[in-house]
């Protein structure tokens, strides 16, 4: 242990001057830590509050409240499409109209076959013929795209273009 007090005696000039620039090395590092450290603090303080002063997990709270109730509405539309296709399945969606002439006397292709039908090719055939005296108008019934009775060529032509929902083109025929 002498050895050690008498190294320490003959050196005490250098200890203390290593031991002085070491502490003067870790203030200054910890002079440049704590500038580091400010600036950080800083940033994190104009990330914490916005603008309006408000604290970035109110900020953050509050969009997530957003998502939630987005997510409650864009369920229920979800439900409300889900309602509407189901019903649209049995809507009227193909139309085939036949205009023609029923009787050779009379012109102007006055009578004429409507047929209509939903999604799956139900639906009905209304067929009205014109002539001098009297107007007669009838239906029959269509199921999976047949007629449950037997149909004239003008009704089974409305009926082909129903199922082929051809009536774009009989538009441009008459326009």
């Amino acid at each position: 242990m002498e050895q050690v007090f008498a190294y320490v005696k003959e050196n005490l000039y250098f200890i203390v001057l290593y031991g002085a620039i070491l502490n003067i090395l870790a203030l200054f590092i910890i002079v440049i830590q704590g500038a580091k450290i400010s600036k950080i603090k800083k940033r994190y303080e104009n990330l914490a509050r916005n603008n309006e002063g408000k604290n970035i997990e109110e900020v953050i709270h509050q969009y997530y409240e957003k998502i939630d109730s987005m997510d409650i509405r864009i369920n229920k539309q979800d439900i409300q499409i889900s309602k509407v296709e189901s019903k649209l399945i049995n809507c009227i969606q193909k139309v085939g109209i036949v205009k023609f002439n029923a009787f050779d006397d009379i012109g102007g292709e006055l009578s004429f076959t409507l047929a209509v039908l939903d999604e799956q090719n139900n639906g009905i055939i209304i067929t009205n013929i014109y002539s001098r005296s009297n107007n007669v108008t009838y239906g029959k019934t269509v199921k999976k795209g047949r007629a449950t009775v037997v149909l004239s060529a003008e009704e089974l032509q409305a009926l082909d273009r129903a199922k082929n929902n051809s009536l774009d083109e009989y538009s441009r025929m008459i326009s």
